[in-house]
């Protein structure tokens, strides 16, 4: 099986605050390409698919209506971030394991964060996580928080710049049961391999395809061979692929 993983399209409404800076058709087309040319099986969407820190899900389904349609009308399979969490038709990894018995790990990545990682963490998590389920409830509260990151986007750029050796010793670990890592969430495009107990092992992150970037990892699931592609909005008909050997 060939997969494609892409992952940090921080989908939004299209205003000054967004980072997606994307045509709809535009990446529509850029992914059924990649599809078409490479023979892709499989579509696996790692992540922050959704900006749901600064926008309610109604009104980024609004705001890109085509994209959407295009969304829910294909088998992909949508793996949740820490910036669509509240995202409920999202799973928290997928696993495959081919027909060597090779096990391929796919996740956002963010439990490498305390907040994310640790017992403590999670439970100051959910519980911010169930304040903003009920606030959602209310209209006027939810237009004050959302002013309120916005005001925090003024201030911090974004994205941010994450410490992706913190991100890179979370994989080593969860390399230990697997043989291939993809992890997403640092918004760099990365890999790395290394050995454990004489077996080869690697830690793959598939970037981001936000700020009108595509970037993906390309890989056949029974080899694990794989090809890094690194694109942006000015690049996709003459794009270029990194590739690497296994």
């Amino acid at each position: 099986m060939r997969i494609l993983v892409l992952s940090d399209l921080h989908i939004d409404t299209h205003d000054n605050f967004g980072t997606f800076q994307w045509n709809e058709m535009d990446l529509i087309m850029q992914i059924e390409g990649i599809r078409d040319i490479h023979s892709i099986d499989k579509v696996i969407l790692n992540g922050d698919i959704f900006e749901l820190f600064k926008y309610r899900f109604d009104e980024i389904e609004k705001s890109n209506p085509i994209l959407m349609r295009y969304l829910k009308d294909n088998d992909f399979i949508l793996i949740r971030g820490n910036h669509d969490m509240v995202y409920d038709f999202s799973i928290d990894h997928y696993d495959i394991t081919n027909s060597h018995g090779q096990k391929i790990h796919i996740e956002h990545g963010h439990n490498a964060e305390w907040l994310n990682g640790t017992r403590l963490g999670r439970a100051l998590g959910k519980f911010g996580l169930t304040l903003l389920r009920s606030l959602s409830n209310s209209k006027m509260l939810m237009d004050i928080y959302f002013r309120i990151v916005a005001f925090e986007d003024q201030i911090y750029h974004i994205p941010k710049k994450y410490n992706t050796l913190k991100y890179l010793t979370y994989a080593l670990k969860l390399l230990k049961e697997h043989d291939v890592v993809i992890l997403a969430h640092t918004h760099k495009l990365e890999s790395h391999h290394t050995y454990y107990l004489n077996k080869k092992k690697r830690y793959l992150n598939c970037g981001a395809c936000s700020l009108g970037r595509f970037q993906a990892i390309i890989m056949d699931t029974e080899t694990l061979e794989y090809q890094l592609i690194k694109e942006s909005r000015e690049s996709i008909r003459n794009s270029y692929v990194v590739r690497y050997a296994v």
